[in-house]
């Protein structure tokens, strides 16, 4: 009796369990896990193989998380594109969006006003972009708070370290903090026809004036050069000054160029249009200046690292040149084109400014923070970096994109890395953001005007400026 109702128990309880095995679970809330995998392990146990079959679970792999679409401020065109530059914003949206997943939007902005658009569009309050490219110098920036102080991201980006030091300078306020990243800088040069100079460019203001003479006698121009709005002062007004200890700003920030050298200068710009030595036009807006030299009539231009971009197509009167922004490049190669140091005044040394840079910056209040450093991390490897400054005209600023063979190779680019390199300084910054704009049309109005005294209408102005700071 005993032993069936133990075993009627025990037939109960084994009903039960088969009961609760059968039965559904209760679904259970789990993150999403890699399937597991089923893998064969070999084991000897005492000299007898065994294969075993067990069940492991791999480590899970990471989704890479996806970047929300970046807006970028440029002055580059890709609605209209005229350049290599042009086409660059347009090539670069493409290779990130199938690289990196990321879209990229750019907003064109004309260059005469994208700095003040920049300042405008943050201190507004309003909604900003992402991202912008920015002109150096950073102190208007800096003054009005516009950017975002991204020290500890660009310290740990691996291409930091690529970074020459003189460049990350540009990018550093007085507070010792980084607030863009300096992509590429520019110089100026000058490029000469062969056939206007068989001896070489003229080393100073004196030997330019007695080449000029001669040329005029054959119809052509000595020099002309883009003398308006900032870019004179830029490219030439101040590779003059200076090239004789003279310059604009003083040590404190303030404007100083009511000087004897700024005088001497001017006087010899005044000879030059006096005796039309250079065509009207180069005081003139817009780039007509450029004209005379791309068909030969002007035996040299006063040049940008980028100039080669738009001079096309090109001939010294005898051989043309066009292969887009390639003409400078075999204008060179065929010997007709050469490339000299900066014009300076009689005893001086050849100068530039090599702070003519631009550079990648975040607006305060930016709301994909994320996704525009994602975008700068790809703008600065050294093969999208070169990209950028080719495209542009430019040296880059990561060391590693000068190895590209764009730059090893070309007699252009030896040319003038060579010529910066002599040549080069990083010229004070100026506290009053308006005094290059106002300095030219000061130099403008001097040469138009010649019963003006230099001094005294220099001095008013820099009493000005300086009263504004």
């Amino acid at each position: 009796m005993l032993k069936r109702l133990f075993l009627i128990t025990s037939l109960i309880m084994v009903a039960s369990m088969l009961l609760a095995a059968c039965a559904t679970p209760a679904p259970a809330t789990q993150a999403p896990t890699t399937p597991p995998q089923l893998i064969e392990v070999t084991k000897i146990v005492e000299g007898e193989t065994i294969i075993q079959v067990i069940t492991a679970t791999p480590a899970a792999t990471e989704v890479p998380k996806k970047i929300a679409p970046v807006t970028v401020w440029t002055n580059y065109n890709q609605n209209n594109p005229a350049t290599s530059i042009d086409r660059w914003i347009l090539d670069v949206a493409i290779d990130i969006q199938r690289s990196e997943g990321i879209q990229l939007t750019n907003v064109y902005v004309p260059w005469t006003m994208i700095n003040e658009k920049i300042n405008l569009a943050v201190q507004s309050g309003g909604e900003v972009f992402d991202l912008t490219k920015m002109d150096m110098p950073l102190d208007p920036f800096y003054n009005n708070e516009v950017f975002m102080d991204i020290t500890d991201y660009v310290k740990s980006s691996e291409w930091y370290k690529d970074i020459d030091p003189v460049y990350m300078s540009l990018c550093t306020g007085p507070d010792g903090k980084i607030y863009c990243v300096p992509a590429m800088s520019t110089g100026s040069m000058i490029y000469y026809w062969t056939a206007a100079y068989p001896n070489g460019f003229p080393k100073d203001t004196d030997e330019l004036l007695a080449a000029a003479a001669k040329l005029k006698e054959e119809g052509k121009y000595a020099l002309t050069f883009k003398g308006s709005e900032n870019v004179g002062v830029d490219l030439f007004y101040f590779q003059l000054i200076h090239s004789i200890g003279g310059k604009y700003t003083d040590e404190n920030g303030n404007t100083a160029w009511a000087t004897p050298e700024s005088v001497q200068v001017i006087e010899f710009l005044r000879e030059l249009f006096a005796n039309k030595y250079s065509p009207d036009v180069a005081l003139g807006l817009d780039f007509d200046c450029e004209t005379s030299f791309k068909d030969g009539t002007a035996g040299a231009w006063v040049a940008g690292s980028w100039s080669y971009v738009f001079l096309n197509p090109l001939t010294d009167g005898v051989t043309n040149f066009d292969f887009g922004s390639l003409s400078v490049e075999e204008a060179m190669r065929a010997g007709a084109l050469k490339i000299a140091d900066p014009l300076t005044m009689p005893g001086g040394k050849p100068t530039i400014n090599l702070a003519g840079a631009n550079g990648w910056a975040i607006p305060v209040n930016s709301k994909n923070v994320e996704g525009a450093m994602a975008v700068i991390d790809f703008l600065m490897q050294p093969g999208n970096n070169a990209d950028y400054a080719f495209a542009f005209g430019a040296v880059p600023t990561n060391s590693k994109s000068m190895q590209d063979p764009r730059f090893v190779d070309s007699k252009y680019w030896q040319a003038a890395a060579e010529s910066f390199r002599q040549t080069g300084i990083i010229a004070k910054t100026n506290n009053n953001p308006k005094m290059r704009q106002a300095m030219n049309d000061a130099i403008i109005t001097l040469i138009l005007e010649p019963e003006l005294d230099i001094m005294t209408t220099l001095q008013k102005v820099q009493d000005d400026l300086n009263a504004g700071n």
